[in-house]
């Protein structure tokens, strides 16, 4: 197993952890932000869209009504001014003042296919709507996000109204429109329309590239900030492993090193330097260890210098011994008639003398049975 570094596998292990733990953070705040600004898109929707329909109920069941009863007598049939007789037409003009005034870039359109204005004419993507809620009467609305345009926007479109009796006098046929409201728009946009025909849809449509762009930048700086915490946390957390364990653990490694190469330190004490109270634990662990070792080894040395002592003795003795034994080893000149030993000095000594003076033995005299006879003989 590949030996690692205390402090550069923690570090590493925790850089691994917080930087995972950062993009997981970055990218949950930036769906929040993400989904916050489609929320705020659609409740800006529902507000645009109450709003205006306000309007046209205020125009159609209010306003008209009114006007038309004052005029009645003095309107002219071919009489058309949209500007009081049409809530779309009034709508839309309060909202391009709105815009106007605020700076707001939302869109809003009341489309239609073959609209009476052209400012009203559906485009595609609120054509197939459209012919959808034709097919699907139970449909009523969609929400969608969609690049429009190289532009990414919140889209809400809305079942609109549908043909009312009441409204085939301008819708049905050109002849028996208003002769103003023909010369403004023509005999071909919005007509031959039907009883309940489905004519128009509500269109909004949010811009989200701002929103999505905040959301991006503060993505940004969150990384940043989390970058800088990253950096401040590596550095604290080097102090607080240096200074707690890898400083403490140095110290032990230098000593039991030290008394590798020197016997002699051994029982040397290290003084405990860490605030961890497990490391400083170690220490004094291997302070007493290195104590009971010492003692241990001075008395092994003790032990080894009495035995040694003994030994030489013991030694010395054998080789004593073994120094008279060998000087009675190989061939002893003898006289073959008195038994008198020659030595080294060609002196001549008597048997016992000479075994006495080369080993410890002893000699005692007597005579043996066989000489006690003989002897015994002569008297």
């Amino acid at each position: 197993m590949r030996e690692r570094k205390a402090d550069t596998f923690f570090l590493s292990i925790h850089m691994i952890a917080f930087v995972v733990v950062s993009a997981a953070i970055i990218l949950a705040v930036n769906i929040q932000q993400r989904n916050q600004a489609l929320h705020e898109a659609a409740e800006k929707t529902r507000i645009l869209l109450e709003h205006n329909l306000a309007i046209h109920t205020y125009f159609s069941k209010q306003l008209k009504p009114r006007i038309f009863d004052l005029t009645d007598k003095t309107r002219e049939s071919s009489y058309f001014d949209p500007t009081w007789m049409s809530s779309t037409y009034a709508v839309r003009e309060i909202d391009k003042n709105y815009r106007g005034n605020t700076g707001h870039s939302y869109y809003y359109k009341e489309c239609a296919v073959n609209a009476r204005s052209p400012e009203n004419e559906a485009d595609e993507l609120e054509k197939a709507f459209i012919e959808g809620l034709k097919e699907d009467p139970s449909r009523t609305d969609q929400s969608l996000v969609r690049h429009l345009n190289g532009e990414l926007f919140f889209v809400h479109m809305r079942r609109g109204e549908s043909m009312e009796q009441s409204c085939l006098r301008c819708h049905s046929k050109p002849a028996a429109a208003p002769a103003g409201l023909v010369e403004r728009y023509g005999v071909q946009r919005s007509f031959q329309r039907t009883t309940g025909e489905l004519v128009s849809a509500i269109s909004i449509r949010i811009p989200l590239g701002e929103a999505y762009k905040a959301a991006n930048m503060f993505s940004l700086k969150l990384s940043l900030l989390l970058i800088v915490i990253l950096g401040l946390t590596f550095t604290l957390q080097h102090f607080i492993i240096h200074r707690m364990f890898l400083q403490p653990l140095t110290s032990i490694r230098n000593r039991v090193m030290a008394v590798l190469g020197d016997e002699m330190k051994l029982g040397e004490s290290i003084t405990p330097e860490s605030v961890s109270s497990e490391v400083n634990d170690l220490t004094r662990a291997y302070n007493e260890m290195s104590l009971k070792l010492h003692k241990e080894r001075e008395g092994l040395v003790a032990q080894v210098n009495l035995r040694t002592v003994e030994l030489t003795e013991k030694v010395a003795e054998l080789q004593s011994a073994l120094a008279q034994v060998k000087r009675l080893e190989g061939i002893i000149p003898i006289c073959g008639y008195c038994k008198q030993i020659r030595d080294d000095q060609e002196s001549w000594h008597q048997l016992e003398a000479y075994i006495s003076d080369h080993s410890d033995a002893l000699f005692s005299h007597g005579l043996c049975p066989e000489c006690l006879e003989k002897e015994m003989a002569k008297v």
